[in-house]
């Protein structure tokens, strides 16, 4: 818990770290990610939507890509760019 506890707060440990998520369905939440050999994210993330009411589609994948932060504890945000309906997922 106490290595959770340190990614989620934006500490790299073992080359891993919590990023947050803004915009779209997962705005807010925390991704755990795991770095390349240069310290960078994962150039993208797609996560689908869950069970909740709203405008998003649950059965879309939602994109969300890596943008420089100053202001976040991890120094990366991921930025939600939108939802990618195609069927070949």
């Amino acid at each position: 818990m106490k290595v959770i506890r340190r990614w989620l707060a934006g500490e790299v440990v073992n080359n891993t770290v919590g990023i947050k998520l803004t915009g779209g369905p997962f705005n807010g939440r925390t991704k755990i990610v795991q770095l390349s050999q240069d310290a960078l994210p994962p150039s993208r993330l797609r996560a689908r939507g869950g069970r909740g009411q709203g405008p998003w589609n649950p059965a879309a994948w939602h994109i969300y890509t890596p943008v420089r932060s100053p202001d976040a504890p991890a120094g990366w945000m991921y930025e939600y760019t939108g939802a990618d309906t195609a069927t070949d997922n």
